[in-house]
């Protein structure tokens, strides 16, 4: 009797270059939230004198919270612990109206994968090219274009865990220590640390944290209802699928578009997932080929389950004043 495994191998997925208005503001929200992050520790902040001077500074030595004009003493923690009450919360209520908003465009993971995709499409190729190169047997053009890509990889993560430590120091003054080797063993340790997990993360686990790691997808389910909006297909509209030209056919023509787009390797046409962050990006690829074969734009939207019954019976038009779309083309 031959023992069959009940695990399936990793399939990578290789995301296709997609453009259009959400793939725009996801670009914009990373280019903010790393420059927030990277450049924070060097903006100076001029407290007078025997007051360092770094706008930003978690002062573990003397116990101090330095937000620019704020200075926050331990006796005074509980501004902060309200502070992150009130994210979290902020959060939730963010879930429940718009899904998993903050999954799809802001959550650290997803803003360096998007990263790491963007340095392997810039070496390797586009989707077809990249697998390709996945399936290829390992040669010298393999092993160049795979260690380039790593190397940028490398050199990412490790930025990112120095940039975390300059929060807890002074962060000239820290980096002329790196570069001496004279640095407290910490500071070595945590930048190592956070740069092996950024590496790996963003570089090769990608959607399996997603997934597997983080308990979102499954907190969320309980906070949406059928008045959350969320990323959607309409099927009362794309069913069924084709290319038939004899009126048979709904508007969806199976070119799978979405599903090549998507970071998380699904088909939104198969309903809510766990697995669906709410990036967007297969509206921007269905949207493309719509407006490429003259049908209107929306066939993947936002929306609420809600909506489904009162546009099968055409009882209203949207926001857009196209029926059974958001957005006219």
């Amino acid at each position: 009797m031959t023992n069959q495994s009940l695990y399936a191998a990793r399939e990578p997925i290789f995301p296709r270059r997609v453009s259009g208005m959400f793939r725009r503001l996801k670009w914009w929200i990373m280019g903010v939230t790393l420059a927030i992050y990277y450049l924070t520790p060097w903006i100076r902040w001029d407290r007078g004198p025997n007051l360092p001077d770094q706008a930003v500074l978690v002062d573990m030595m003397h116990r101090r919270f330095y937000f620019f004009w704020i200075e926050i003493w331990p006796h005074e923690f509980y501004f902060v612990a309200g502070l992150l009450i009130m994210a979290g919360l902020g959060l939730f209520l963010f879930t429940s109206a718009l899904g998993r908003v903050w999954c799809g465009y802001a959550c650290p993971q997803t803003v360096w994968t998007d990263l790491f995709i963007l340095v392997e499409r810039w070496i390797e190729g586009d989707r077809n090219a990249r697998v390709r190169l996945h399936r290829a047997n390992w040669s010298f053009r393999k092993w160049r274009l795979r260690l380039v890509k790593w190397a940028v990889w490398l050199l990412i993560s490790i930025a990112t865990g120095g940039a975390w430590v300059f929060y807890f120091t002074d962060a000239p003054t820290l980096l002329a220590d790196l570069g001496s080797f004279s640095a407290h063993p910490i500071a070595y340790g945590t930048i190592a640390v956070l740069t092996l997990t950024t590496f790996v993360f963003g570089g090769f686990m990608r959607e399996q944290v997603c997934i597997y790691m983080c308990p979102w997808p499954r907190i969320q389910s309980a906070m949406m209802d059928s008045d959350t909006i969320t990323v959607a297909y309409r099927d009362w509209r794309g069913e069924p699928r084709g290319k038939k030209h004899d009126g048979t056919a709904g508007d969806c023509v199976d070119c799978m578009a979405c599903v090549n787009v998507c970071p998380m390797g699904i088909d939104i046409r198969d309903g809510q997932q766990m697995e669906c962050i709410t990036c967007a990006l297969c509206i921007d690829a269905c949207d493309d080929v719509m407006g490429k074969i003259g049908k209107p734009r929306g066939l993947i939207d936002y929306l609420a389950l809600s909506d489904e019954a009162a546009e099968r019976q055409a009882t209203r038009p949207n926001q857009s004043g196209v029926m059974f779309c958001a957005r006219a083309p």
